[in-house]
């Protein structure tokens, strides 16, 4: 046999061509048809090829599972499953943070209610300085606005400063109301938060 070139090449690939070949033939395929009937074979048919099937070895063992290709809805309840169990480890690594914190921070049940009385003293501190405020603003305009009265009985035009000092009297009025409500939210947040810590605090010292 005379070597040319190509005879080389073709030498050179064949025992690699040989293994391939060896290994395709050992695959055993198994799969199940419309009817549920199950079929084995080295080559799984096209229209079959989206489905679920298994690769065996010559013992008969299942060696690979191949999936079949998910629907858009498996796809969108997988993600779905994968952002809950994300939330879940997030919840989870916050709690154990708060946990740790509450430990490190209280030596006893009785530091965390002198801490939530500590706190709840300073917003009603300020609920009841903003009360007062409320108090001598609505007195404040109740006179400029009986003053602005006069000058409308009187059949006089309201002078602009007075007029001025009306808006300015309302909208400080309207904005410590404001404000004494936001405390007293803060005031009900702050109760309830300490509320659930005793009671987390109690579990993590077994009370």
């Amino acid at each position: 046999m005379k070597f040319t070139p190509h005879n080389i090449r073709y030498l050179v690939f064949l025992p690699a061509f040989l293994v391939v070949t060896a290994v395709s033939a050992e695959r055993t395929f198994k799969w199940v048809d419309e009817e549920g009937n199950i079929h084995f074979g080295d080559r799984v048919p096209p229209r079959y090829a989206n489905r679920e099937r298994e690769e065996i070895n010559k013992q008969g063992r299942t060696v690979k599972v191949y999936e079949a290709p998910k629907t858009a809805e498996e796809k969108a309840e997988i993600r779905r499953q994968a952002e809950l169990e994300a939330a879940e480890k997030e919840r989870t690594k916050k709690r154990a943070i708060h946990d740790r914190s509450l430990l490190a921070t209280y030596s006893s049940e009785e530091d965390m209610l002198m801490a939530r009385d500590g706190k709840i003293a300073s917003v009603d501190a300020l609920i009841q300085l903003t009360n007062s405020r409320i108090e001598s603003s609505r007195k404040r305009l109740l006179t400029l606005e009986t003053e602005a009265a006069e000058f409308e009985r009187s059949g006089k035009p309201v002078p602009k400063i007075l007029q001025s000092q009306i808006t300015t009297a309302r909208s400080q009025l309207i904005d410590n109301e404001a404000f004494v409500i936001a405390k007293e939210k803060e005031r009900q947040v702050i109760t309830e938060k300490f509320s659930a810590d005793i009671s987390r605090y109690r579990e993590l010292k077994g009370l």
